[in-house]
């Protein structure tokens, strides 16, 4: 689909000069979509990578809405049946709020710190690498903790978000993509979705959920409708308040300042003044924007210079957004 304004006239032209990888992207503002342009056609549903991570947390909070458990209840205590083994220290501590907030103590991720252990042994061929998935939950349970849980130290860690997943999966007897579906999904119009799982099934939480660019737009507007659909409250407003705001810092001194403005539930903030966002390898994002009452969703393959699609966002498409607002 081509622009119906000039609104992304100009991102568009940045994206073609600075040869960013943007595959799509929609622009909503007030509710209603304002432009969309597809720069890659045809379009497709495309892996979200960790943008599937902020769709998890929007399960966790239903569920702790429906009573199935709370934001203290421990993850030892959640997961009781999964562990036939002595846990390490600092793990008695882990709660669900450390898994919203990767502030588990790990110092990096144990899932990517396993699959490199694993690939110097066994070097993938050319797309043989996959997910690893069946090292996942060991990797994350069976890795010492660098800090106390009460230090609420963040570190990227998609084990957090798998272990949301396994949680959700356990208290509700139905996988996270068939506990969504009813619940967020179906209100939102999508459908015959797909969630990649492990070899037991459970959705990887962490990432693959595919959609559109116009379908992760939608996701955005939820979010910035603070849960509520077509008059319908989703999500506790209360809760996507706590989700899109800074719940633990992350400026640990260099490094882009996108991924330094603090993190919330399984959500980034931007150096954009309120602005937060779904963020997925490859540059996936779903920006919320509640000062313009604006979502940009961006769609895209590119391996390295997502922060530059960001910062083209602010520079070309929010000016433009502040008039109307």
């Amino acid at each position: 689909m081509q622009m119906k304004t000039d609104l992304l006239k100009e991102f568009v032209a940045g994206v073609a000069e600075q040869k960013l990888g943007v595959r799509g992207i929609v622009v909503r503002q007030h509710g209603e979509i304002l432009d969309q342009h597809d720069l890659v056609e045809p379009v497709e549903r495309i892996q979200l990578y960790s943008a599937s991570k902020t769709w998890t947390a929007m399960a966790v909070g239903i569920a702790m809405h429906e009573g199935l458990f709370k934001l203290s209840d421990r993850l030892l205590d959640l997961i009781a049946d999964e562990i036939d083994f002595e846990p390490l220290p600092g793990y008695e501590k882990l709660t669900v709020e450390h898994l919203l907030t990767m502030s588990t103590g790990h110092d990096e991720c144990p899932i990517f710190k396993a699959q490199r252990e694993l690939m110097s042994k066994n070097p993938p061929k050319p797309g043989e690498r996959g997910h690893m998935s069946d090292l996942w939950f060991d990797a994350f349970m069976k890795t010492p903790l660098t800090y106390d849980p009460d230090e609420r130290h963040f570190a990227y860690n998609n084990g957090t978000s798998y272990m949301l997943s396994l949680i959700v999966q356990k208290t509700s007897g139905q996988t996270l993509l068939d506990y969504l579906i009813p619940r967020v999904f179906a209100p939102l119009g999508l459908e015959n979705l797909e969630w990649d799982t492990d070899a037991k099934g459970r959705s990887l939480g962490a990432i693959g959920l595919h959609l559109t660019t116009e379908e992760l737009s939608r996701g955005g507007h939820l979010l910035l409708n603070r849960g509520m659909w077509n008059g319908q409250q989703l999500i506790p407003a209360d809760y996507v308040d706590a989700m899109t705001r800074k719940q633990v810092p992350n400026d640990f001194g260099e490094g882009d300042p996108e991924a330094r403005q603090g993190y919330g539930y399984q959500m980034w903030m931007c150096t954009y003044p309120q602005a937060y966002r779904m963020d997925g390898m490859f540059a996936q994002f779903s920006i919320g924007m509640p000062t313009l009452d604006a979502v940009v969703a961006i769609t895209s393959h590119e391996p390295t210079r997502g922060s530059d699609i960001l910062r083209l966002v602010w520079s070309s498409i929010a000016p433009k957004l502040e008039l109307t607002k």
